[in-house]
């Protein structure tokens, strides 16, 4: 897997994990999962953005993927 394309689904899965989570209830942000969460857009509460998730997730897939093509 090319970086590139580790960081688009690190992305994707930084607002999705968070948002898809959090709902609007405020769980995501009112627990320790609210470190490095950040709102994109301050006018809409629902859209989280969390970096570690993005960064975590890039790594993880991009490891993963290169050992399994080996």
């Amino acid at each position: 897997m090319k970086w590139m394309t580790a960081l688009v689904l690190g992305a994707i899965l930084g607002f999705v994990l968070p948002t898809g989570l959090d709902l609007r209830s405020g769980v995501w942000m009112n627990n320790w999962t609210g470190w490095g969460t950040i709102h994109p857009h301050a006018g809409s509460p629902g859209l989280l953005f969390s970096i570690p998730v993005f960064l975590g997730s890039a790594i993880f897939l991009r490891l993963v993927f290169n050992w399994h093509t080996r």
